[in-house]
């Protein structure tokens, strides 16, 4: 990894890039696929291809290489931070792309036969706490992107976030320790 990180910090040319994209394609090419095998995203072997495409439009396009700085993350943080964004984006604009041609009362169709895998119980978050979670947990949003879309701070959807997942512990049981598991028994040292 040093090797790509002296040819970022010394040179922002032609070199770099190709620097970066012959030895660490495969690299990228796991990120994504691991990024849409963990959100369970069913993508074709071309949409991946698609998503490396797009990857490098923006390392590219956007001169990434030389904003990179090693002292706020490690390289492989950075590339899998790049990976993963263009991922959600690419599959958000298909998604946008499928209810248009399919038209909305097919789509309609179509969501309701799929179950929901996301459901939150009823009564136990404020509307505001499940709105946030569920932009964040279901759709995917980022903080940022959160608090934007709801026109608060970052710091308040942080903070509903954390009280929305502290009252569904408590409401699951999480905080609670686990059946026939006792705490064991406080013992004082004496003083000699």
């Amino acid at each position: 990894m040093s090797n790509i990180t002296l040819d970022i910090n010394e040179v922002h040319d032609e070199a770099s890039y190709n620097v970066l994209f012959s030895k660490y394609s495969k690299l990228i090419f796991k990120l994504i696929n691991d990024f849409v095998k963990s959100q369970n995203i069913d993508l074709h072997p071309s949409e991946v291809d698609d998503i490396y495409q797009e990857v490098a439009m923006k390392i590219f396009k956007y001169d990434y290489i030389s904003k990179y700085k090693k002292e706020k993350s490690s390289f492989i943080t950075w590339l899998n931070i790049i990976c993963r964004t263009t991922a959600i984006d690419y599959y958000r604009k298909n998604l946008r792309w499928m209810e248009f041609v399919l038209g909305e009362e097919e789509a309609l169709d179509r969501a309701e036969e799929t179950p929901p895998a996301f459901s939150l119980p009823a009564g136990v978050l404020t509307g505001r706490q499940a709105e946030i979670i569920t932009l964040l947990f279901r759709d995917g949003f980022s903080t940022g992107e959160t608090a934007i879309r709801l026109d608060i701070t970052t710091r308040t959807v942080r903070s509903l976030k954390f009280q929305a997942l502290a009252r569904l512990r408590a409401h699951y049981g999480a905080a609670a320790p686990p059946p026939g598991h006792e705490a064991a028994p406080e013992t004082r040292r004496n003083a000699s």
